[in-house]
C-alpha cells in the first residue's frame, strides 16, 4: 500500500490494526478511512471482517469517505456484499501511485471543498429536516458559525439552522478539522 506520510504533505495520519469500537477516536475523528477487507473487523465480531466493518462505518458515519482495499491474491470481494455499494473508493492492496493519488485527491476534494459540503448539507437539510435553503444561505450560516468560533457546538448549529437535532449537520461542518485514518 502506498503510505500517507507527513513528509509527503499528509498530516494527522493514523494506522490501526483493528478497531475495538466504532466510536474510538481513530475512527470518529477521521474523515477518510481506508479499510482492508481482510484482517480487520474481527475484534467487533464481523464474520465478513472488513466488509462488515465497512457497512457499520457507513451506517454510523455516512458523511465519512471509506476506501475499500484488498489483495486480489487472497480472494475476491463479493460483488453482492452490501459493502461493495457503500464505499466511496476501491483500491488494490498495492495500487499505482497515480491510482492512489487520484483516489485520495478526489475524496479529499469532496470531503474538504466548501461547495461540496454545502451541496451535501442542502440535501440532508431538505431530506431529513424538510428545510429548503439556497447554497448561499447555507454558506452564510457556515461562515457565521466558523467566524464566531461556534462551529463545533452542535446546539448552536441546530439553532443556526432552526433544527431540534443537528448532529449529522455538525459532523459535516466539522469535517474540515478531521484527520485521515487507515485500518489495516
Amino acid at each position: 500500500m502506498i503510505a500517507l506520510k507527513p513528509k509527503t504533505g499528509w498530516r494527522n495520519i493514523q494506522r490501526v490494526a483493528d478497531v475495538e469500537s466504532i466510536s474510538q477516536p481513530e475512527v470518529s475523528e477521521a474523515h477518510i478511512i481506508f479499510v482492508d477487507v481482510q484482517g480487520v473487523g474481527k475484534k467487533l465480531g464481523f464474520a465478513d471482517e472488513g466488509l462488515g466493518l465497512i457497512v457499520a462505518l457507513k451506517e454510523t458515519y455516512p458523511e465519512k469517505k471509506i476506501v475499500m482495499y484488498s489483495s486480489e491474491s487472497k480472494g475476491q470481494v463479493s460483488a453482492f456484499h452490501k459493502a461493495a455499494d457503500m464505499v466511496d473508493g476501491r483500491l488494490k492492496k498495492k495500487p499505482s501511485r497515480y491510482e492512489f493519488d487520484s483516489t485520495i485527491e478526489r475524496l479529499a476534494k469532496e470531503a474538504f471543498c466548501l461547495n461540496h459540503c454545502v451541496s451535501y448539507l442542502r440535501k440532508i437539510l431538505l431530506r431529513d429536516f424538510n428545510v429548503d435553503l439556497t447554497d448561499a444561505e447555507i454558506k452564510k450560516v457556515i461562515e457565521d458559525l466558523y467566524y464566531k468560533g461556534t462551529y463545533n457546538e452542535t446546539n448552536k448549529i441546530a439553532a443556526a439552522f432552526n433544527l431540534s437535532n443537528a448532529g449529522s449537520i455538525a459532523s459535516i461542518i466539522q469535517l474540515l478539522l478531521m484527520p485521515f485514518t487507515t485500518l489495516k
